[in-house]
């Protein structure tokens, strides 16, 4: 096959059914009003995203009177469906010789748990903390942040250089502006259903199913790029 080496992938909105596990979480746990205002303040520059994690998850932990256990924290985000076709097009582009590292700025243990069903080679996502006695401890560390030094275009240039694989060899999936690094670091960015017009701007070719995701990576590994702009 000629052309891509590694696909990475984002995995909310992607490989999930979900566009957000942190929103998720926050949702469930009664505290998405609060969590958007920290949203807010991160776009706006007042904090980082090492203080950003830090406020979402004392939030957490608060609004679980002062105690979460990472059983019920992995309880929660298994409530977030997978894409019933992700397995497959992940055992596909397997089979034919390439690598599937998903690179998501998303809740730890949801990436853990997508890479492990749907069988991909490696995931890359922010850690959280826990004490001895597994509850959440509020913090973690931001392995993977939506900008920066360790922000997706970088930490995807990073595993490429590891592997040994040039940027023309790489590809990468994602849903959102907040994936605009990613797109930029990678040979072939691929938007699958993209959140907003804005992203087509910035990727090679976008697909709308993962029927049609599959027919871009045939394209991408056959031909060495994709043969339309959009994949339905």
């Amino acid at each position: 096959m000629a052309g891509v080496r590694i696909v990475f992938m984002d995995v909310d909105g992607v490989l999930t059914l979900e566009r957000s596990s942190w929103g998720y979480v926050h949702e469930a746990l009664g505290v998405g009003e609060e969590a958007r205002r920290h949203v807010r303040d991160f776009i706006e520059g007042r904090i980082d995203y090492v203080e950003w994690m830090r406020r979402d998850t004392q939030l957490w932990v608060k609004a679980s009177g002062g105690r979460l256990h990472r059983s019920m924290l992995e309880r929660i985000v298994s409530g977030i469906p997978i894409d019933g076709e992700a397995r497959g097009l992940v055992s596909w582009l397997r089979g034919r010789g390439v690598r599937v590292v998903l690179v998501s700025a998303g809740v730890e243990l949801l990436v853990e748990r997508v890479a492990r069903e749907v069988g991909a080679d490696a995931w890359v996502a922010p850690r959280l903390a826990f004490d001895e006695e597994g509850y959440l401890v509020p913090g973690g560390v931001p392995v993977v942040t939506p900008t920066g030094p360790q922000g997706k275009g970088a930490v995807v240039r990073r595993l490429a250089s590891m592997h040994g694989v040039s940027v023309e060899e790489t590809a990468f999936i994602g849903d959102s502006e907040w994936d605009r690094e990613a797109f930029e670091a990678v040979g072939h960015p691929i938007a699958y259903k993209p959140e907003s017009p804005r992203i087509l701007e910035w990727v090679e070719c976008a697909a709308f199913s993962m029927r049609g995701l599959r027919r871009s990576l045939e394209d991408l590994l056959h031909r060495g790029a994709c043969a339309r702009r959009v994949y339905r």
